[in-house]
């Protein structure tokens, strides 16, 4: 009995330093504007030391697939002090808050919900902070854990992300009838440490339809390679065609996936790269009938706003910035290759504006249809300021991928 009140007291203990530890993430005081200076985490020493070393997903092994799974649970089970959400929960809230942001500062604004994180040149400046500030909450709880990335043009990465002992499979219960191509199956997963089953319950009022207004549910839903988005692995070619453009604009627009490029430079419209990994793994309908052209979302990736609800979409925004770490890395480093500050961006994009929600209270996410966000996001100190200039050197921010590890190697 005395070593189970032990056991007990240490579970508690130990979730307590996670919530302490997990705070600091959202609130921090590491940046000095003084002399405009570009910040670095304080438990760098000496130049890109000891950085976190973010590793292909195929290459884990058992017990760090273990403990990425059990880190991201205790993130989910963990609602610190004065909070209405678990850590995890909060992520999600944040994400689905910078898809709907009103400006408060005059000139900026009409006053109607604009879109950060998603469409305009801060998708990787914003994603690159938001997925760091995920991976130390993450080493909070194992500081041996980091980001994992899914490498697209990886044959055997869907056999080992969408698999039990990992991150789960697909899901089931409901079958989709697509004419002239067949029945195919997806759903709500139902085995796995993200089935509801086993605790993975998502916050009907963060899980939410933006078009519609209308909850999603509380489970986490997967159509995995559902038609249109069928193929897979991505073509290597496809990549490399949009790591050899040097414009910033055209590669963000390129890897996002709202165009694609061919060998003659003829641009095409649609959804790729990053765009039709979400609906590779969420499902989505499409109805040409219609003008322009419609897409339903079916599973949880698919649903942009709260899409970090499946656990996968970590380890895809950790291959989005590793490919753009690569780009800048490739003769594109700098602010001589983000778009210039001027009235032409909205405003949150430009070079040197405050992202939310690390801009001080310039903005303020749209209420839900089902509720207050604002009720449900976690608190940021005013002086925790960040924008895209101060993470154009993912070294600086504490961590790098093995990619270059095996360079450096060689």
């Amino acid at each position: 009995m005395k070593l189970l009140l032990k056991s007990v007291k240490i579970l508690i203990y130990s979730l307590l330093i996670v919530s302490a530890c997990a705070i600091t993430v959202f609130a921090h005081d590491r940046i000095d504007y003084g002399q405009d200076k570009h910040y670095r985490y304080e438990n760098l020493r000496g130049q890109y030391a000891q950085l976190a070393v973010r590793k292909n997903v195929t290459d884990l092994t058992q017990r760090e697939k273990t403990a990425f799974v059990n880190a991201i649970k205790t993130l989910k089970t963990v609602i610190p002090a004065g909070s209405k959400l678990s850590i995890y929960d909060q992520f999600v809230a944040v994400h689905l808050g910078a898809t709907r942001l009103i400006h408060n500062h005059k000139g900026h604004s009409d006053g109607s919900a604009q879109e950060l994180a998603h469409e305009n040149p801060a998708f990787f400046p914003w994603h690159r902070e938001y997925i760091r500030r995920f991976e130390q909450a993450l080493q909070a709880v194992d500081r041996t854990v980091t980001l994992p990335y899914w490498d697209w043009t990886e044959a055997k990465a869907l056999d080992v992300i969408f698999n039990d002992d990992f991150l789960g499979s697909n899901g089931q219960g409901v079958t989709i009838k697509i004419p002239n191509q067949g029945d195919f199956t997806g759903g709500p997963v139902q085995s796995g440490a993200f089935a509801a089953a086993n605790g993975w319950v998502m916050n009907p009022a963060l899980n939410i339809d933006t078009d519609t207004g209308t909850s999603l549910g509380t489970s986490l839903v997967r159509f995995l390679r559902l038609p249109p988005a069928t193929d897979y692995p991505l073509p290597k070619k496809d990549i490399e065609r949009v790591l050899a453009l040097n414009d910033y604009s055209l590669f963000r627009t390129a890897l996002e996936g709202f165009i694609s490029i061919d060998d003659q430079g003829k641009i095409t419209a649609g959804g790729f790269l990053h765009n039709y990994i979400h609906g590779l793994v969420g499902g989505v309908q499409i109805d040409v009938s219609t003008r322009p052209i419609t897409f339903k979302s079916l599973g949880t990736m698919s649903n942009i706003p709260s899409s970090p609800y499946d656990p996968v979409f970590w380890l895809h925004h950790a291959n989005a910035d590793r490919l753009w770490a690569q780009w800048q890395d490739n003769g594109h480093k700098g602010s001589d290759f983000y778009p210039p500050d001027g009235n032409s961006l909205p405003y949150r994009h430009n070079l040197k504006d405050f992202m939310w929600p690390w801009d001080g209270g310039m903005s303020t996410p749209k209420a839900t249809a089902l509720g207050d966000l604002l009720s449900l996001l976690p608190k940021f100190k005013p002086d925790d300021l960040v924008r895209p200039i101060d993470v154009l050197n993912h070294r600086e921010l504490g961590y790098t991928y093995d990619t270059w590890e095996r360079k450096t190697q060689r």
